[in-house]
């Protein structure tokens, strides 16, 4: 869970139909092997996964479209833009920053992902820090209201961030049937995006229908 989403696992050989009919003494099918899921790519045709606006625009003005189409949902590399083409979005409509000069915004990948996340870590009730960020950086000036706005963005971006993000844990556990085991987690978003691990172990609760506190190891 950084720039990029992957995951990795152990299957069993005689499991693995890239494998069929090339076991062997050598290669005993019980053995495990380990997997590289690459799941960045998960609905590259697009019909299982429920894009909005934002995600089908990112997609068509990437050089790759149509390509790690989970990966642009969900990975540390595009949850600044999403935020920049929501706020244009909003502001397109006249409902946020009104009367202010947006050229720095309008410029694609301007906002990395350090911007949901320091503006969702904004401890101040009138989010002191977010106009400080969103002024000097993007020289753009901010009422409350629409940085509450703006902050409530972030929430949504990191949350489904977490929440798609252990569908590919979740999918390992299903395919092999576990119903309890251990997953090693790393990468910028996991280790520091605010509330991420715990938005992911929300995940997998409701994924699951555990209890609260089933999954507080993760």
């Amino acid at each position: 869970f950084g720039t990029g989403v992957n995951g990795a696992y152990y299957d069993v050989v005689k499991d693995i139909p890239k494998l069929e009919g090339q076991l062997s003494d050598d290669i005993p099918a019980e053995s495990v092997m380990a997997i590289n899921c690459e799941y960045g790519s998960f609905d590259n045709e697009h019909v299982v996964l429920p894009r909005n606006k934002y995600d089908i625009q990112i997609d068509q003005d990437s050089p790759r479209p149509g390509q790690q189409t989970f990966e642009k949902m969900s990975s540390g590399y595009y949850l600044g833009e999403l935020l920049r083409l929501a706020m244009l979005d909003l502001h397109s409509k006249g409902l946020i920053l009104k009367d202010q000069d947006i050229t720095k915004l309008n410029k694609p990948f301007v906002m990395d992902t350090s911007y949901p996340s320091r503006i969702e870590e904004d401890p101040f009730e009138n989010l002191e820090d977010t106009d400080e960020i969103l002024e000097s950086e993007l020289g753009i000036k901010t009422t409350v209201q629409e940085r509450k706005v703006i902050r409530r963005i972030c929430e949504l971006i990191g949350s489904r961030s977490a929440r798609l993000g252990v569908c590919g844990i979740a999918g390992v556990f299903k395919k092999r049937g576990y119903t309890s085991g251990s997953v090693a987690c790393d990468g910028s978003v996991f280790n520091r995006y605010p509330d991420f691990k715990e938005q992911a172990a929300q995940g997998l609760r409701d994924i699951f229908g555990w209890e609260k506190g089933e999954a507080s190891s993760y």
